[in-house]
Protein backbone atom coordinates (compact mmCIF):
# COMPACT_ATOMS: atom_id res chain seq x y z
CA UNK A 1 0.00 0.00 0.00
CA UNK A 2 1.33 3.41 -0.95
CA UNK A 3 1.65 5.76 2.05
CA UNK A 4 -1.35 7.89 2.82
CA UNK A 5 -1.13 10.75 0.31
CA UNK A 6 -2.92 13.20 2.56
CA UNK A 7 0.02 13.01 4.91
CA UNK A 8 1.45 15.77 2.76
CA UNK A 9 -1.62 17.92 3.36
CA UNK A 10 -1.54 17.17 7.06
CA UNK A 11 2.13 18.03 7.29
CA UNK A 12 1.58 21.21 5.33
CA UNK A 13 -1.37 22.57 7.30
CA UNK A 14 -0.58 21.17 10.71
CA UNK A 15 -4.08 19.79 10.87
CA UNK A 16 -6.31 18.41 8.13
CA UNK A 17 -9.94 18.26 9.19
CA UNK A 18 -9.63 21.61 10.92
CA UNK A 19 -8.25 23.09 7.73
CA UNK A 20 -11.69 22.71 6.16
CA UNK A 21 -13.20 24.54 9.10
CA UNK A 22 -10.82 27.49 8.78
CA UNK A 23 -11.52 27.77 5.07
CA UNK A 24 -15.22 27.48 5.71
CA UNK A 25 -15.09 30.22 8.30
CA UNK A 26 -12.99 32.44 6.10
CA UNK A 27 -15.44 32.15 3.24
CA UNK A 28 -18.35 33.03 5.48
CA UNK A 29 -16.69 36.10 6.93
CA UNK A 30 -15.23 37.35 3.68
CA UNK A 31 -18.34 36.98 1.58
CA UNK A 32 -20.00 40.23 2.57
CA UNK A 33 -16.91 42.22 1.70
CA UNK A 34 -15.26 40.63 -1.32
CA UNK A 35 -14.46 42.84 -4.28
CA UNK A 36 -16.27 42.85 -7.60
CA UNK A 37 -13.21 41.38 -9.29
CA UNK A 38 -12.01 38.08 -7.97
CA UNK A 39 -9.14 38.04 -5.45
CA UNK A 40 -6.44 35.56 -6.38
CA UNK A 41 -4.42 33.98 -3.56
CA UNK A 42 -1.66 31.52 -4.36
CA UNK A 43 1.03 29.71 -2.36
CA UNK A 44 3.47 26.88 -2.91
CA UNK A 45 5.20 24.82 -0.22
CA UNK A 46 8.44 22.94 -0.93
CA UNK A 47 9.97 20.73 1.74
CA UNK A 48 10.39 17.33 3.29
CA UNK A 49 8.50 15.06 5.66
CA UNK A 50 9.18 12.03 7.78
CA UNK A 51 6.25 9.63 8.06
CA UNK A 52 5.44 6.54 10.08
CA UNK A 53 2.21 4.79 9.10
CA UNK A 54 0.45 1.46 9.63
CA UNK A 55 2.10 1.34 13.08
CA UNK A 56 5.42 0.13 11.67
CA UNK A 57 6.31 1.42 8.18
CA UNK A 58 8.65 4.40 8.03
CA UNK A 59 9.46 6.58 5.05
CA UNK A 60 10.61 10.05 4.09
CA UNK A 61 9.26 12.28 1.35
CA UNK A 62 10.15 15.35 -0.67
CA UNK A 63 6.95 17.32 -1.22
CA UNK A 64 5.74 20.13 -3.46
CA UNK A 65 2.29 21.51 -2.58
CA UNK A 66 0.76 24.36 -4.62
CA UNK A 67 -2.54 26.04 -3.77
CA UNK A 68 -4.80 28.61 -5.42
CA UNK A 69 -7.91 30.38 -4.12
CA UNK A 70 -10.28 32.74 -5.96
CA UNK A 71 -12.71 34.96 -4.02
CA UNK A 72 -15.69 36.43 -5.86
CA UNK A 73 -18.63 38.53 -4.67
CA UNK A 74 -20.66 35.61 -3.33
CA UNK A 75 -18.51 32.63 -4.18
CA UNK A 76 -15.14 31.07 -3.47
CA UNK A 77 -13.14 28.52 -5.45
CA UNK A 78 -10.03 26.72 -4.26
CA UNK A 79 -7.63 24.30 -5.97
CA UNK A 80 -4.77 22.48 -4.25
CA UNK A 81 -2.41 19.67 -5.04
CA UNK A 82 0.64 17.82 -3.79
CA UNK A 83 3.42 15.73 -5.27
CA UNK A 84 5.54 13.53 -3.01
CA UNK A 85 8.71 11.71 -3.97
CA UNK A 86 9.14 9.03 -1.32
CA UNK A 87 12.42 7.80 0.07
CA UNK A 88 11.71 4.35 -1.34
CA UNK A 89 11.79 5.80 -4.86
CA UNK A 90 8.03 5.70 -5.45
CA UNK A 91 5.81 8.74 -5.91
CA UNK A 92 2.30 9.82 -4.99
CA UNK A 93 0.13 12.73 -6.11
CA UNK A 94 -3.18 14.20 -5.06
CA UNK A 95 -5.44 17.08 -6.04
CA UNK A 96 -8.60 18.74 -4.75
CA UNK A 97 -11.00 21.37 -6.04
CA UNK A 98 -13.82 22.91 -4.04
CA UNK A 99 -16.07 25.92 -4.01
CA UNK A 100 -19.03 27.56 -2.32
CA UNK A 101 -21.94 29.77 -3.33
CA UNK A 102 -23.54 32.01 -0.69
CA UNK A 103 -26.93 33.60 -0.22
CA UNK A 104 -27.25 37.27 0.72
CA UNK A 105 -26.96 37.73 4.48
CA UNK A 106 -30.27 38.10 6.32
CA UNK A 107 -29.25 39.59 9.64
CA UNK A 108 -27.20 36.96 11.40
CA UNK A 109 -28.15 34.23 8.90
CA UNK A 110 -26.32 33.08 5.80
CA UNK A 111 -26.82 30.07 3.51
CA UNK A 112 -24.15 28.17 1.61
CA UNK A 113 -24.01 25.52 -1.12
CA UNK A 114 -20.61 23.81 -1.21
CA UNK A 115 -19.06 21.16 -3.44
CA UNK A 116 -15.70 19.38 -3.45
CA UNK A 117 -13.99 16.81 -5.63
CA UNK A 118 -10.58 15.23 -5.37
CA UNK A 119 -8.48 12.19 -5.96
CA UNK A 120 -5.05 10.63 -5.84
CA UNK A 121 -2.74 8.59 -8.05
CA UNK A 122 0.20 6.45 -6.95
CA UNK A 123 3.14 4.78 -8.65
CA UNK A 124 1.84 1.32 -7.78
CA UNK A 125 -1.24 2.00 -9.92
CA UNK A 126 -3.78 2.59 -7.15
CA UNK A 127 -6.27 5.42 -7.52
CA UNK A 128 -8.79 7.06 -5.21
CA UNK A 129 -11.49 9.67 -5.67
CA UNK A 130 -14.23 11.46 -3.80
CA UNK A 131 -17.03 13.96 -4.53
CA UNK A 132 -19.23 15.64 -1.96
CA UNK A 133 -21.95 18.29 -2.03
CA UNK A 134 -23.10 19.98 1.19
CA UNK A 135 -25.73 22.57 2.14
CA UNK A 136 -24.92 24.68 5.21
CA UNK A 137 -26.69 27.28 7.30
CA UNK A 138 -24.65 29.81 9.29
CA UNK A 139 -25.59 31.95 12.27
CA UNK A 140 -22.92 34.48 13.23
CA UNK A 141 -22.20 37.68 15.09
CA UNK A 142 -19.07 39.81 15.21
CA UNK A 143 -17.03 37.51 17.43
CA UNK A 144 -18.50 34.04 17.06
CA UNK A 145 -20.65 31.83 14.90
CA UNK A 146 -22.18 28.40 14.45
CA UNK A 147 -23.16 26.35 11.42
CA UNK A 148 -24.92 23.10 10.59
CA UNK A 149 -25.07 21.23 7.32
CA UNK A 150 -25.25 17.96 5.53
CA UNK A 151 -24.79 16.41 2.15
CA UNK A 152 -24.00 13.39 0.02
CA UNK A 153 -21.52 12.20 -2.54
CA UNK A 154 -19.52 9.19 -3.60
CA UNK A 155 -16.01 7.84 -3.17
CA UNK A 156 -13.75 5.44 -5.05
CA UNK A 157 -11.46 3.32 -2.89
CA UNK A 158 -9.64 1.66 -5.78
CA UNK A 159 -12.12 -1.16 -6.26
CA UNK A 160 -15.65 0.31 -6.30
CA UNK A 161 -17.66 3.51 -6.01
CA UNK A 162 -19.47 3.81 -2.68
CA UNK A 163 -22.15 6.19 -1.44
CA UNK A 164 -21.03 8.80 1.05
CA UNK A 165 -23.21 10.79 3.48
CA UNK A 166 -21.81 13.45 5.75
CA UNK A 167 -23.22 15.81 8.35
CA UNK A 168 -21.59 18.86 9.90
CA UNK A 169 -21.91 21.07 12.94
CA UNK A 170 -19.38 23.63 14.07
CA UNK A 171 -18.69 26.59 16.32
CA UNK A 172 -15.97 29.25 16.13
CA UNK A 173 -15.19 32.01 18.58
CA UNK A 174 -12.71 34.82 18.90
CA UNK A 175 -10.63 34.42 22.08
CA UNK A 176 -8.57 37.58 21.68
CA UNK A 177 -7.25 39.98 19.09
CA UNK A 178 -5.12 37.29 17.43
CA UNK A 179 -6.60 34.00 18.64
CA UNK A 180 -9.57 32.00 17.37
CA UNK A 181 -10.89 28.58 18.39
CA UNK A 182 -12.92 26.23 16.21
CA UNK A 183 -14.85 23.08 17.16
CA UNK A 184 -16.43 20.69 14.63
CA UNK A 185 -18.26 17.39 14.60
CA UNK A 186 -18.64 15.40 11.38
CA UNK A 187 -20.82 12.26 11.32
CA UNK A 188 -20.06 10.08 8.27
CA UNK A 189 -21.76 7.06 6.69
CA UNK A 190 -20.31 5.03 3.80
CA UNK A 191 -22.63 2.56 2.05
CA UNK A 192 -24.50 1.83 5.30
CA UNK A 193 -21.51 -0.27 6.36
CA UNK A 194 -19.22 2.30 7.98
CA UNK A 195 -20.59 4.68 10.59
CA UNK A 196 -18.46 7.03 12.66
CA UNK A 197 -18.20 10.62 13.87
CA UNK A 198 -15.10 12.82 14.12
CA UNK A 199 -14.94 15.61 16.69
CA UNK A 200 -12.12 18.13 16.47
CA UNK A 201 -10.98 21.22 18.35
CA UNK A 202 -8.52 23.65 16.77
CA UNK A 203 -6.86 26.86 17.94
CA UNK A 204 -5.04 29.40 15.80
CA UNK A 205 -2.90 32.38 16.81
CA UNK A 206 -1.59 34.99 14.37
CA UNK A 207 1.30 37.17 15.47
CA UNK A 208 3.19 39.87 13.58
CA UNK A 209 5.58 37.35 11.97
CA UNK A 210 4.65 34.00 13.49
CA UNK A 211 1.46 31.92 13.15
CA UNK A 212 0.70 28.99 15.43
CA UNK A 213 -1.92 26.26 15.02
CA UNK A 214 -2.87 23.21 17.05
CA UNK A 215 -5.66 20.64 16.91
CA UNK A 216 -6.89 17.51 18.66
CA UNK A 217 -9.46 15.00 17.42
CA UNK A 218 -11.54 12.09 18.64
CA UNK A 219 -13.37 9.44 16.59
CA UNK A 220 -16.44 7.73 18.02
CA UNK A 221 -19.00 5.26 16.76
CA UNK A 222 -18.07 2.18 14.82
CA UNK A 223 -14.78 0.65 15.86
CA UNK A 224 -13.25 -0.23 12.51
CA UNK A 225 -9.80 -1.75 12.42
CA UNK A 226 -7.74 -2.44 9.31
CA UNK A 227 -4.45 -4.16 8.64
CA UNK A 228 -2.91 -0.72 8.96
CA UNK A 229 -3.90 -0.13 12.56
CA UNK A 230 -6.63 1.90 14.17
CA UNK A 231 -6.49 5.46 15.49
CA UNK A 232 -9.40 7.03 17.35
CA UNK A 233 -7.48 10.04 18.73
CA UNK A 234 -5.00 12.35 17.06
CA UNK A 235 -3.39 15.72 17.40
CA UNK A 236 -0.96 18.02 15.65
CA UNK A 237 0.70 21.42 15.83
CA UNK A 238 2.21 23.80 13.27
CA UNK A 239 4.29 26.96 13.24
CA UNK A 240 4.76 29.38 10.35
CA UNK A 241 7.55 31.93 10.63
CA UNK A 242 7.63 34.60 7.92
CA UNK A 243 11.21 35.47 6.97
CA UNK A 244 10.06 38.08 4.46
CA UNK A 245 6.64 39.18 3.20
CA UNK A 246 6.88 36.51 0.49
CA UNK A 247 8.65 33.57 2.15
CA UNK A 248 8.07 31.57 5.32
CA UNK A 249 9.38 28.49 7.08
CA UNK A 250 6.58 26.06 7.98
CA UNK A 251 7.11 23.29 10.52
CA UNK A 252 4.51 20.80 11.71
CA UNK A 253 4.16 17.45 13.37
CA UNK A 254 1.66 15.13 14.96
CA UNK A 255 -0.65 12.24 14.15
CA UNK A 256 -3.57 11.74 11.77
CA UNK A 257 -6.41 9.18 11.77
CA UNK A 258 -7.24 6.28 9.48
CA UNK A 259 -9.24 7.39 6.44
CA UNK A 260 -12.18 5.01 6.71
CA UNK A 261 -13.78 6.18 3.47
CA UNK A 262 -10.81 5.31 1.27
CA UNK A 263 -8.96 2.76 3.39
CA UNK A 264 -5.74 4.68 4.10
CA UNK A 265 -3.81 4.03 7.31
CA UNK A 266 -3.30 6.47 10.12
CA UNK A 267 0.16 7.52 11.14
CA UNK A 268 2.60 10.07 12.50
CA UNK A 269 4.44 12.81 10.65
CA UNK A 270 6.91 15.63 11.01
CA UNK A 271 7.64 18.10 8.23
CA UNK A 272 9.60 21.22 7.38
CA UNK A 273 8.96 23.34 4.29
CA UNK A 274 9.51 26.72 2.68
CA UNK A 275 6.31 28.55 1.73
CA UNK A 276 6.37 31.03 -1.13
CA UNK A 277 3.48 33.48 -1.36
CA UNK A 278 2.32 36.84 -0.08
CA UNK A 279 1.90 36.78 3.69
CA UNK A 280 -1.03 39.20 3.74
CA UNK A 281 -2.75 37.11 1.07
CA UNK A 282 -2.14 33.99 3.13
CA UNK A 283 -3.77 35.63 6.17
CA UNK A 284 -6.65 36.79 3.97
CA UNK A 285 -7.26 33.17 3.03
CA UNK A 286 -8.00 32.45 6.69
CA UNK A 287 -9.77 35.55 8.02
CA UNK A 288 -11.61 33.53 10.63
CA UNK A 289 -8.24 33.53 12.35
CA UNK A 290 -8.67 37.29 12.61
CA UNK A 291 -11.34 36.55 15.18
CA UNK A 292 -14.69 36.96 13.50
CA UNK A 293 -14.27 40.45 12.13
CA UNK A 294 -16.66 41.78 9.50
CA UNK A 295 -13.90 42.25 6.94
CA UNK A 296 -10.49 40.82 6.30
CA UNK A 297 -6.89 41.82 6.07
CA UNK A 298 -4.75 41.03 3.10
CA UNK A 299 -5.94 42.47 -0.21
CA UNK A 300 -4.12 45.72 -0.83
CA UNK A 301 -5.72 48.84 -2.32
CA UNK A 302 -2.86 51.22 -3.00
CA UNK A 303 -1.12 51.38 0.38
CA UNK A 304 -4.21 50.16 2.24
CA UNK A 305 -3.30 46.66 3.42
CA UNK A 306 -6.23 45.74 5.63
CA UNK A 307 -9.68 46.76 6.79
CA UNK A 308 -11.94 45.37 9.49
CA UNK A 309 -14.88 46.32 11.69
CA UNK A 310 -15.14 44.88 15.21
CA UNK A 311 -18.10 45.07 17.58
CA UNK A 312 -17.41 46.62 21.02
CA UNK A 313 -19.10 45.74 24.35
CA UNK A 314 -20.99 49.05 24.41
CA UNK A 315 -22.62 48.39 21.04
CA UNK A 316 -20.37 50.61 18.96
CA UNK A 317 -18.07 49.51 16.13
CA UNK A 318 -14.30 49.82 15.95
CA UNK A 319 -13.09 50.48 12.42
CA UNK A 320 -9.49 49.42 11.81
CA UNK A 321 -7.39 50.21 8.75
CA UNK A 322 -3.91 48.77 8.21
CA UNK A 323 -1.61 51.29 6.55
CA UNK A 324 1.88 50.93 8.03
CA UNK A 325 3.48 53.54 5.77
CA UNK A 326 0.89 56.30 6.26
CA UNK A 327 1.19 59.42 8.40
CA UNK A 328 -2.53 60.26 8.33
CA UNK A 329 -5.50 57.91 7.79
CA UNK A 330 -9.09 59.09 7.39
CA UNK A 331 -12.45 57.57 6.53
CA UNK A 332 -15.65 59.08 5.23
CA UNK A 333 -19.02 57.32 5.20
CA UNK A 334 -22.76 57.75 5.30
CA UNK A 335 -22.60 57.22 9.10
CA UNK A 336 -20.20 60.22 9.36
CA UNK A 337 -22.44 62.37 7.13
CA UNK A 338 -19.59 62.10 4.60
CA UNK A 339 -17.32 64.23 6.81
CA UNK A 340 -13.72 62.95 7.06
CA UNK A 341 -12.88 61.31 10.39
CA UNK A 342 -9.27 60.76 11.45
CA UNK A 343 -8.04 57.45 12.84
CA UNK A 344 -5.52 56.89 15.66
CA UNK A 345 -2.38 54.88 15.00
CA UNK A 346 -1.83 51.69 17.03
CA UNK A 347 0.49 48.67 16.87
CA UNK A 348 1.76 46.90 13.72
CA UNK A 349 0.60 49.56 11.28
CA UNK A 350 -3.07 49.56 12.31
CA UNK A 351 -5.17 52.72 12.65
CA UNK A 352 -8.54 52.74 14.46
CA UNK A 353 -11.58 54.78 15.40
CA UNK A 354 -14.72 53.78 17.33
CA UNK A 355 -18.06 55.00 16.01
CA UNK A 356 -21.72 54.17 16.36
CA UNK A 357 -23.36 52.73 13.25
CA UNK A 358 -26.62 50.93 12.75
CA UNK A 359 -26.77 47.34 11.45
CA UNK A 360 -27.38 47.12 7.72
CA UNK A 361 -25.64 48.37 4.59
CA UNK A 362 -23.32 51.38 4.58
CA UNK A 363 -20.98 53.11 2.18
CA UNK A 364 -17.44 53.98 3.23
CA UNK A 365 -14.11 55.16 1.76
CA UNK A 366 -10.64 55.69 3.18
CA UNK A 367 -7.65 57.84 2.26
CA UNK A 368 -4.03 58.13 3.27
CA UNK A 369 -2.06 61.36 3.76
CA UNK A 370 -4.72 63.50 2.08
CA UNK A 371 -4.64 61.46 -1.14
CA UNK A 372 -7.57 60.16 -3.20
CA UNK A 373 -10.49 58.40 -1.54
CA UNK A 374 -10.19 54.63 -1.99
CA UNK A 375 -12.46 51.61 -1.59
CA UNK A 376 -11.14 49.73 1.48
CA UNK A 377 -9.69 46.25 0.82
CA UNK A 378 -12.23 43.40 0.42
CA UNK A 379 -15.29 45.71 0.26
CA UNK A 380 -17.54 45.54 -2.78
CA UNK A 381 -16.97 48.62 -4.97
CA UNK A 382 -20.11 50.59 -5.92
CA UNK A 383 -20.35 53.36 -8.53
CA UNK A 384 -21.69 56.58 -6.99
CA UNK A 385 -23.69 59.35 -8.64
CA UNK A 386 -20.53 61.37 -9.31
CA UNK A 387 -18.82 58.60 -11.28
CA UNK A 388 -16.55 57.59 -8.42
CA UNK A 389 -16.46 54.44 -6.32
CA UNK A 390 -17.39 53.74 -2.72
CA UNK A 391 -17.15 50.58 -0.63
CA UNK A 392 -20.22 48.62 0.43
CA UNK A 393 -20.02 47.64 4.11
CA UNK A 394 -22.57 45.20 5.55
CA UNK A 395 -22.87 45.31 9.34
CA UNK A 396 -24.82 42.41 10.91
CA UNK A 397 -27.05 42.80 13.94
Amino acid sequence: MTPYFLTVRAARAGFRKAQHGWILGSSVLAISHSANAQRVISTIDVGGAGIRYADSVRTSAFTVSPGLQLNFDRATLGVSGAYSQLGSGSWTTQGDIGGSLYTPAAGWLLGELSGTAGGSAHQDGTRTGQTLGIVRGHLMTAGRGVWVGGGAGSMWDGTAWRRLFEGEAGFWSRLGENTTALATITPTVVDDSIHYSDTELSVRWDGPRVELGASAGLRSGQQWRTDFGSTDTWGSASITAWLTSNMAVVGSGGTYPVDLTQGYPGGRFVSLALRFGNRSAHRDANPVSRGGTFATEGVETGLLRGFEVIGTPDGQRMIRVRAPNADVVEITADFTDWSPVGLTKSARGWWSVTLRMAPGTHQVNARLDGGPWLVPPTLTALRDEFGGETGLLIVPL
